[in-house]
């Protein structure tokens, strides 16, 4: 999928969300999470945003077919705060678990995007991306403000 990354001075440059594989995986340094090891579950899938290198991740772990939770999302090393070098990677892919969230999850989880959150995180998901705490750490993202996040980040209307 094709998306537009802002850089700091408002620019735009053009990016990709594709599925990715270990072996790229196992190259990163200095991120946070240890991709490598989140990969090799055969319920899970990694996602990259990438322009000519990869500015973000985000894996899902499928539950049973007709379910699938965000496990974990980072930006590059490149893209840390206020320094980073793009404003919206986290933004995009976020919309993207959202996207995900329509064309993968059936049933009663149609549009929910769950997720587990780190407890000084609650409130920025909340702030941020609408999402709402459903039971101590866990929240989720209802169809509502996922299709408001993907009309704003991806330009999609679904």
């Amino acid at each position: 999928m094709e998306v537009q990354l802002l850089d700091k001075k408002g620019n735009r440059i053009n990016g990709e969300i594709l599925e990715t594989n270990p072996s790229e995986l196992r190259k990163l340094k200095d991120w946070k999470f240890n991709w490598d090891e989140i990969i090799k579950s055969n319920k899970s899938k990694v996602y990259k945003l990438q322009t000519g290198k990869i500015e973000a991740l985000l894996a899902i772990q499928f539950f049973d077919d007709e379910f699938f939770e965000m496990k974990n999302i980072e930006v590059a090393p490149s893209n840390y705060g206020s320094k980073g070098k793009y404003e919206n990677a986290a933004q995009i892919l976020m919309s993207y678990a959202c996207l995900l969230s329509f064309e993968l999850n059936k049933g009663p989880y149609k549009g929910y995007l769950s997720f587990i959150s780190k407890g000084k995180l609650i409130d920025y998901y909340i702030e941020k991306y609408n999402a709402e705490l459903v039971f101590r750490e866990r929240m989720q993202i209802n169809p509502i403000n996922g299709l408001q996040l993907i009309k704003e980040h991806l330009n999609i209307d679904l």
